[in-house]
């Protein structure tokens, strides 16, 4: 006789870890932060955005650097 092994109907799905609250988000993030806020996209796609004029960056010196806001904008933009 051949036994079978009982499956679970649906598995729970694991919760999402729980990420820490910042108590100040920064003002100001650098090309690779946008990426990441973004979807964790390439920094070439930031600068891609930003030579097509629907990123607008601020620079810091030399730093070429995103408001939160402006990338708050650009998620509006795309979702329409």
């Amino acid at each position: 006789m051949t036994r079978r092994l009982a499956r679970s109907q649906d598995p729970e799905p694991e919760p999402e870890p729980e990420l820490p609250e910042e108590a100040d988000p920064p003002l100001l993030y650098s090309a690779e932060g946008a990426a990441r806020i973004l979807g964790d996209i390439s920094k070439a796609m930031v600068y891609r955005y930003v030579q097509r004029g629907e990123l607008h960056p601020t620079k810091l010196g030399s730093r070429t650097m995103f408001t939160r806001e402006e990338l708050e904008r650009f998620v509006k933009t795309l979702v329409k």
